[in-house]
């Protein structure tokens, strides 16, 4: 094994170790998915993304509408997307993802997507119906996996996992596998969500997005819906 592998592999294990032990370990987060990007399996991932015909005009165009501020967003109907975002964002504390960072040598095609799945990271939360709790998070980390097959986000589930495994169920909360299940027919049923051009529809209907991408029934049976109607 290459000392350059093998040196990675321990990094990554590091971070698989704290973040099962504490899956909202922010650091290691970041971490684990930042050296992720640099493995011959992200290459894999983002080269279907690129032929992708759905995504690829977007990545040609480097598309990146209008995000209106959220006292604009709030104005909005609220019904809306931009409300049902802004509303969802404020209850999750206010704190954007960080931008990612990538490796030496990434081409223009790479940081735009990765900077776009960032970027929209709370928003795809919004339209799946997930909170912004650790069970939330898993939901979303699966809907990743099956639609961007992100090595990082398939190394976050396993950790999520794991310390369902080692800790069990948290009672009053959706249990992480369930959230997990939810995510992975979320992921499998739904429109691609990184070929959406949402700033062209922030006054639309959440609910209208939802019919438009085909995840309109399973949402109203998401493991998260009480929890949604309650926020």
């Amino acid at each position: 094994m290459r000392s350059s592998l093998r040196r990675q592999l321990l990094h990554l294990a590091t971070d698989l170790s704290a973040l099962a032990a504490h899956p909202d370990d922010l650091g290691h987060g970041f971490d684990l998915l930042t050296r992720s990007y640099a493995t011959p399996v992200a290459d894999a991932a983002r080269a279907a993304l690129r032929s992708d015909p759905a995504i690829a005009p977007l990545i040609r165009e480097r598309y990146w509408g209008p995000w209106p501020s959220q006292p604009e967003l709030l104005a909005l109907p609220p019904q809306s997307l931009g409300h049902a975002y802004a509303s969802w964002f404020a209850d999750a504390g206010g704190q954007p993802l960080p931008d990612p960072v990538l490796q030496a040598g990434s081409e223009g095609d790479d940081t735009w997507l990765h900077q776009r799945v960032r970027h929209s990271h709370d928003l795809w939360h919004v339209v799946c119906g997930c909170p912004p709790t650790a069970a939330g998070e898993a939901a979303m980390n699966a809907v990743t996996v099956m639609q961007l097959r992100w090595p990082g986000s398939a190394m976050l589930l396993e950790a999520d996992l794991l310390h369902r495994c080692l800790e069990g169920p948290t009672a009053g909360v959706v249990d992480v596998g369930q959230a997990v299940a939810y995510g992975l027919e979320l992921g499998r049923l739904c429109a691609a969500l990184l070929a959406q051009r949402w700033e062209e529809g922030w006054e639309r209907p959440l609910a209208h997005w939802r019919e438009q991408l085909g995840i309109t029934a399973l949402v109203e049976r998401s493991p998260f819906s009480s929890e949604t109607a309650r926020g």
